[in-house]
């Protein structure tokens, strides 16, 4: 008996192995996503389902209701279908079974409207086919389109509410990553001058630590230079502390697709403006050589006058 006890609770602790299944959550944001939706409609689903039990369940009383009268006044008779509508509606839990199957599918409803159509008595029996058509028209096409449409508003808004959590918790990264290239700029700034010079970014850059601690905020420290270059906006040899943060957060990581296009755009501007600029040149220069070709064929012209013209 322990034996069987042991081996059944050691089965039970593999079976829950499975639950590292759900680690591969955190690696896949849309995966994430879709269950934080699916954890979040559980609650709706509750709702939906006490609503959904209400309505078959008043339903279900009628029908259960208008059925035990009909086996009770042709129950000594040889009726075809009596058994049918009492295997169907014979009680509460087989009508509600019975409704709920032809609500989902588990059933056609045409078999289960023609045991109804079997009923025939006083008017409240007759009146149980059309009620059943009702029953189905609502259910299928009103509380089911209205439940699945209030699970994909809840879906919606938890994918909103997602967003927004990531908004937040990217604006805190940043806001922490600042903090520490603000305290990064107080350590390089060594006379407490308020602005940092190359030379003190190279002597700051020398131990190894320093390098490594850049490599991972993002930057290349490895052309001190060049960097401090990129830093210093207005070349004044000086960087500011604004200037120090602003220029970081532009060089952070790799480049970016939107960076590139910029470049690329740039580039072609300028190559614009440059073939502009040739063009009028050209212009200029082709207008100044036919003046000056003007200017000698003049001169030339009044040298060789003869003395009675000039």
């Amino acid at each position: 008996g322990g034996t069987s006890s042991l081996a059944s609770a050691m089965k039970t602790i593999k079976m829950l192995r499975i639950v590292r299944v759900f680690r591969v959550f955190r690696f896949f944001r849309e995966l994430s996503l879709l269950a934080l939706m699916i954890v979040d409609s559980m609650r709706s689903l509750m709702w939906a389902l006490m609503m959904l039990f209400i309505i078959i369940y008043v339903f279900a009383i009628l029908f259960t209701q208008s059925a035990l009268e009909f086996i009770k006044q042709n129950g000594h008779k040889d009726i075809i279908g009596l058994a049918e509508v009492e295997r169907q509606f014979g009680s509460l839990a087989r009508t509600t079974y019975s409704l709920v199957q032809a609500m989902l599918g588990g059933v056609n409803w045409g078999v289960v409207s023609d045991t109804l159509l079997r009923m025939e008595g006083d008017l409240a029996i007759s009146a149980m086919p059309a009620l059943f058509f009702f029953y189905i028209a609502f259910t299928v096409l009103a509380v089911l389109n209205i439940i699945t449409g209030v699970f994909v508003d809840n879906a919606v808004e938890t994918a909103r509410c997602q967003r927004d959590f990531l908004v937040q918790k990217e604006s805190e990264l940043k806001e922490k990553y600042i903090m520490e290239l603000r305290a990064l700029f107080c350590e390089m700034d060594q006379d407490n001058s308020g602005t940092i010079t190359l030379k003190e970014i190279q002597e700051y850059l020398r131990d190894p630590r320093v390098t490594s601690y850049f490599g991972a905020l993002g930057l290349d420290a490895s052309h001190t230079e060049r960097l401090f270059d990129l830093i210093d906006d207005d070349g004044s040899g000086d960087v500011s502390v604004d200037e120090f943060l602003d220029g970081c957060l532009r060089l952070k990581g790799s480049a970016r697709s939107i960076d590139v296009h910029a470049m690329m755009h740039a580039q072609r501007r300028l190559e614009t403006k440059f073939e502009n600029l040739h063009s009028a040149l050209v212009r200029r220069l082709e207008t100044s050589t036919t003046s000056m070709r003007s200017s000698v064929t003049g001169e030339s012209r009044s040298v060789f006058l003869p003395p009675s013209v000039i």
